[in-house]
């Protein structure tokens, strides 16, 4: 019995480390980008997060704490694999709107991405409207909520 739990643990540990070895971002997606921007999640007293366009610095939105909880998960994950390869977990994170309808927000240090349509109407919108913002201060025109005007 001691011998069937040592191998199934060397199993275990050898498929773990073959595992660690393959892990990598997705492929990106095979739409061109429509309007995109670069974007500084700053952390503010008490919890608050500011949102600041990472080339005019100009501050796109402020979220207190307990507010943006779909923003903060998604920053959390985008940090922890910054913080996985040992690289600052500062700096820009871009968000653009694809020619395919996707909006994505990827991380151009560690190659990662998430399409923020997959979390839902309400969720996607919360970016979309950052991007909007974004991209208005730069007199550029985007309609990445997905909503015709």
């Amino acid at each position: 019995m001691v011998w069937v739990i040592v191998a199934m643990a060397l199993l275990w540990a050898w498929g773990v480390s073959r595992e660690d070895a393959t892990y990598a971002p997705p492929p990106p997606q095979a739409a061109s980008p429509v309007s995109s921007v670069e974007l500084l999640f700053i952390d503010g007293p008490q919890g608050r997060i500011d949102v600041a366009d990472a080339r005019t610095q100009s501050t796109l939105a402020v979220f207190a704490s307990g507010e943006g909880s779909f923003l903060r998960g998604i920053l959390r994950s985008l940090v922890r694999e910054r913080r996985v390869r040992d690289l600052d977990p500062g700096g820009a994170f871009s968000l653009a709107l694809l020619d395919n309808g996707s909006l994505v927000i990827s991380d151009p240090d560690t190659g990662y991405w998430m399409a923020l349509e997959a979390f839902g109407a309400d969720n996607r919108r919360l970016f979309a409207e950052l991007l909007e913002e974004a991209t208005a201060a730069h007199g550029v025109t985007a309609n990445a909520t997905g909503i015709e005007q």
